[in-house]
Parts: C-alpha cells; structure tokens; sequence
C-alpha cells in the first residue's frame, strides 16, 4: 500500500481533453441559453466534458476547448486565454477504503501539486474526481506525481505510457515537501442549504430536460436567510453527475435520480470571499489536508472565482472547528 490507500500499480490518467473555463456574469444567461442547451442537453450533444456551476456570483463553465466556441463573445463572459488538462485515477486503484470523493486523493495528487506550486481546480462527480491543471503545468504535475503512480497519456489512440529522464527522477528527490499543514489564508463560510451529490442515467435524460434546463437557466433561489444558490452539473463520457440543494432535489420525480448511501446529505464550505484567480496554488489542499488526515469524505468543486468542499452534514461542526482553529493560526476568522 502507499500512503495506507494506494496500491503499487495504481494508475493516472491525463485524459486527451483541453478545456476552457469561463465565468459568466448572473444577469446574462439569457444570451446563453441556447449556445449552453446545443453543447449539453440536445439529444445530437455529446459533450465529452462539460460542467456547469450556479453560484451567488455567476455561472463558471468549463467545456472542451473546440466547443467553447459555441459561445458568444461578449462582455458578460470572461475567457481567460488558459488550456486545462485533465487527470484523474483510474477506476479501481483504492479497493474498498472508506474515503471517497477528493479526500482519497488528497496525500497523492492534492498536496504533491501544491508542494510544486501546482495550481488546480477540482471537480468531484457522483462518479469520479477530476483534477485540472494548465497546460503549461502539465510536465511539471506528471514529474510530482510519478512518485505516486504510473501515469498514462490519452492520445486519442489509446493510453500510452509516460516515463520520466533521469534529470527529471533526480529533480524528484531532491524537491522538500511540506511538513505541516498549510494555513488557511482565506475566510471560509457555510450557507445553510442542505445539498445531495446525485446522478442520473444517460437514457433518462430526455424526461428530466425540462428539469434541468429550469435548474441551469431559470433559477430564482433568493441569497437570503443564510442560504446560497449553488446548482451543479456535469457530463463527462456519458456521465451525469449533479449537486443540488433540497429544494432543487424536490423538483425530480422520486427515484429518477441516483444518490449516495442513505441519501445522505451534505454541507457547504465555501472558500474566499473575492476571487481567488488561477495562479495561487494550494486553495483545495489547505481544505482538504486536514479534513482527510481525520478521515473525513469530502467533495470539492472549483469555480472561476472560489472553491466550495462537501462534507458529510453529521461532519460540519467537527470540520468548522478543525478548518477554524488553522485559521486563527493565521489571523483569520471564519464568516458564518
């Protein structure tokens, strides 16, 4: 076993997509709408990564590089010029131990980035967990995380192998890691929505469009009483993955969806108050380092701006009250 959760043959992926990530301004989704529904939800679309992300500040949309096209140029939208690749694990690699979502990930992928200066989003589904790093980073991420697997590269051909020079194994071991966990150095916040990490199947998706499209373009959620508007889907290979609040959840036919063990239910921690930017490295891993190192199952989804962890709703005190004493550390307090 490494780290007490991978075995020695475990595998990387770097899959052959390059992705755009855009945030769209609340008051324009109007002007998107059909550009959004001809890339996602039309019966021809088969999007072979697309994710989809309401929150309080706008619309974050990442999709493949060739189908941003699709959408208008305007000064609702921001597109920085970044190409993201994608990495995950494969299917497989943790046998039966109990973390799932990003915290399985965390000793691994999360914290090696970070030690590396790394910067990545992270989108975790029903289904898997999805690790972004820019294109120009991606020799550096495959050099930090060849110590932990064997990497494979997606040429469209099948997986190849990638194998590293002599200099690069070199530069390995002489690279210092952190020893302790990174202070949190931005505020966090815990709206008071009760969410639900769902999925649907593929051939069920021309009786739920209707749903969905309400969902993604004609939400009406008030950013009041503590509570915050977050809806999220994703489609990646044929996967549907949602996160959705209770009240969302309600507006589904019961057993239409697909949900984690005793429908359990999920907290919200959000991470910053202003945009963070794509050039400061180890946002996921202040979060997630010590929610893992207590075993505790936690999801994570990037946005343009924030990141936002699930944790179990049965954890969130325990979590505010580990996540709050590293921020007093540091000066800071938590919001809510």
């Amino acid at each position: 076993m490494m780290n007490g959760i991978l075995s020695h043959s475990s595998e990387l992926h770097i899959l052959e997509h390059k992705l755009r990530v855009s945030n769209l301004k609340k008051d324009a989704i109007s002007l998107y709408t059909h550009a959004l529904i001809k890339i996602s939800l039309l019966p021809r679309s088969k999007p072979r990564f697309f994710s989809f992300t309401e929150t309080r500040d706008g619309y974050t949309i990442i999709v493949e590089d060739e189908l941003c096209k699709e959408l208008p140029k305007s000064d609702s939208i921001d597109m920085p010029d970044l190409v993201w690749r994608v990495l995950t694990v494969s299917a497989g690699a943790y046998g039966s131990h109990q973390l799932t979502g990003i915290s399985k990930i965390v000793k691994t992928i999360i914290t090696p980035l970070a030690d590396f200066q790394v910067s990545v989003l992270v989108i975790s589904t029903y289904q898997s967990d999805y690790v972004l790093v820019k294109e120009v980073d991606l020799d550096t991420a495959i050099k930090c995380l060849s110590q932990n697997y064997k990497i494979f590269k997606d040429s469209g051909r099948g997986l190849e192998p990638v194998t590293l020079s002599i200099a690069d194994m070199a530069e390995m071991m002489n690279h210092r890691k952190a020893d302790e966990h990174r202070p949190i150095v931005h505020p966090f916040s815990c709206p008071l929505n009760r969410f639900h990490v769902t999925s649907l199947e593929l051939r069920m998706l021309p009786s739920l469009t209707s749903t969905l499209l309400d969902l993604m373009f004609y939400s009406k959620s008030p950013v009041d009483r503590g509570y915050e508007p977050f809806f999220h889907i994703s489609i990646v290979e044929g996967d549907i993955s949602l996160v959705l609040d209770n009240e969302a959840l309600s507006r589904f036919p019961e057993g239409s969806l697909y949900t984690n063990t005793n429908d359990e239910g999920w907290k919200m921690i959000r991470v910053g108050d202003t945009p963070l930017g794509f050039d400061e490295t180890g946002v996921a891993a202040q979060i997630a380092e010590p929610l893992a190192d207590v075993q505790m199952t936690t999801y994570y989804i990037s946005t343009y701006g924030l990141g936002h962890t699930l944790v179990p709703e049965n954890e969130i005190e325990r979590a505010k009250e580990l996540l709050s004493s590293l921020q007093v550390r540091n000066g800071l307090q938590e919001n809510s």
